[in-house]
């Protein structure tokens, strides 16, 4: 999210969960000992609110990654499932993108190699990474290498909180401004 929106998580919250506590076919089941899944809430730098769902336990998912952003004129939605297309709501109509580095103007350098109809993403950004470690060691510059700070960051944000505290009374939620809704505690 931070990589495609530019915002910084500033908050979080998470739920981790078991789906279940054996897996392995029937006669050969073993314990598990970790987590299947975890829902995630946070806040941005810029006052935008997020979630995201991890599963391992969603039978027929292969490694599934699907984002949408939402904004108030528009809002995109991509799902690695379906690599070709991104979904670009408007407040009028709605259209969908078709990645095709062959049409004129199409971005088809590194970060987009293969021919449209092949599986993209998986392979490349370890190919990626490798070029841009190289580029840094060679002393020419990197897209998007990550620092030791951004490793410190995501380590901080990892160890965050992952339990839910107990849910103050609230009365229900009211308005106070374009677009604000705030709700008030009892005490």
């Amino acid at each position: 999210m931070e990589h495609v929106t530019g915002h910084r998580i500033t908050r979080v919250l998470a739920r981790f969960g078991r789906a279940f506590d054996e897996r392995g076919p029937a006669g050969a089941r073993t314990a598990v000992a970790t987590e299947d899944g975890a829902v995630v809430a946070f806040e941005t730098d810029r006052g935008a609110i997020g979630s995201l769902v991890v599963s391992q336990a969603s039978a027929g998912r292969k490694n599934r990654l699907w984002f949408s952003f939402d904004g108030p004129d528009r809002s995109y939605a991509f799902d690695q499932e379906d690599p070709e297309r991104l979904w670009i709501g408007g407040r009028d109509a709605s259209t969908v993108l078709r990645r095709d580095p062959a049409l004129p103007g199409a971005r088809a350098d590194r970060f987009d190699p293969l021919p449209a109809g092949h599986p993209q993403g998986y392979r490349t950004c370890f190919e990626d990474f490798v070029t841009d470690v190289r580029a840094a060691l060679d002393g020419r510059p990197a897209d998007d290498l990550p620092t030791f700070a951004d490793g410190l960051r995501a380590a901080r944000l990892s160890a965050a909180p992952k339990s839910w505290v107990p849910k103050p009374r609230v009365l229900p939620a009211v308005r106070i401004g374009p677009g604000r809704v705030s709700s008030a505690q009892v005490p």
